[in-house]
């Protein structure tokens, strides 16, 4: 079924109609570029979320797919979403120039309710996620998903229990643990872990302690884990403007990942 979504979207496609239904969402087509979009989902929840298209995509040849999960933002009162939007600076700011070598689709939607680990955000991430790669010609055996400070609790979060679903996973800035305002309540992530993790994180950094995620990712180490640890030394948490640079060096390292998927 899901060869058949993806051949009628490459018809479409090519014959210049763009809206197309995948699965449970109407997922617009676009061609390569950065580009601001909105699902609304059966419940009527909208969500914002941008595609990033890389050049020369037609269709033809199946690509990667990359999903980000944003940092954290500013509620308004009473709300849990963030402005529309957000998402877009997270992606320009620290993946857009660092992930253009690997050709693959860039996914980053906004959240529906909170931090990344909710029921309510993994139902609509994850719908969105299907009827992209339905509509869209996706390798789905590679797969990456990253996020940066709460994205990157999220990452842990989501790379654990969906470990079917990534080649890979990568976190900036964050905790293998729950996000909880205060370290000290947080609960460790307990994992099998079968995929390959690159962390990186910065002993600068003065809001989430790199302490605990290093010992971590020590520990999964000397177990035998494919875990790559990469430790910042002059960047603060809330200088990703600077991550660029060091993004840049996890590109052969997500490169074997795909290639170890084929």
């Amino acid at each position: 079924m899901k060869h058949i979504l993806k051949a009628i979207s490459l018809i479409f496609l090519v014959c210049g109609i763009t809206s197309v239904s995948a699965q449970e969402l109407d997922i617009e087509i676009k061609g390569p570029g950065l580009h601001k979009m909105m699902a609304t989902h059966p419940d009527g929840t909208v969500q914002s979320y941008i595609i990033n298209v890389p050049e020369g995509y037609d269709g033809g040849e199946a690509v990667p797919l990359i999903l980000g999960l944003h940092y954290g933002f500013r509620r308004t009162e009473g709300s849990t979403v963030p402005e529309p939007y957000w998402v877009e600076g997270f992606f320009t700011k620290i993946y857009q120039q660092a992930f253009k070598p690997l050709n693959a689709i860039f996914l980053a939607a906004d959240s529906v309710n909170g931090d990344w680990t909710t029921p309510e955000n993994e139902e609509a991430v994850t719908r969105l996620m299907d009827s992209v790669i339905a509509a869209y010609n996706i390798d789905d055996s590679k797969t990456i998903v990253t996020g940066y400070s709460m994205g990157a609790f999220g990452t842990w979060h989501w790379a654990a229990k969906f470990q079917d679903r990534f080649a890979g996973a990568i976190t900036i800035a964050g905790a293998p643990s729950t996000l909880a305002r205060n370290p000290e309540e947080r609960v460790m992530i307990e994992a099998d872990w079968n995929i390959p993790l690159y962390v990186m994180h910065s002993r600068m950094d003065e809001l989430i302690d790199i302490g605990p995620t290093k010992a971590y990712a020590e520990k999964l180490k000397a177990d035998g884990k494919d875990v790559t640890f990469h430790e910042l030394t002059v960047i603060t948490h809330h200088q990703e403007n600077l991550l660029p640079e060091p993004m840049g060096k996890t590109v052969p390292w997500i490169k074997r990942v795909w290639a170890s998927a084929e």
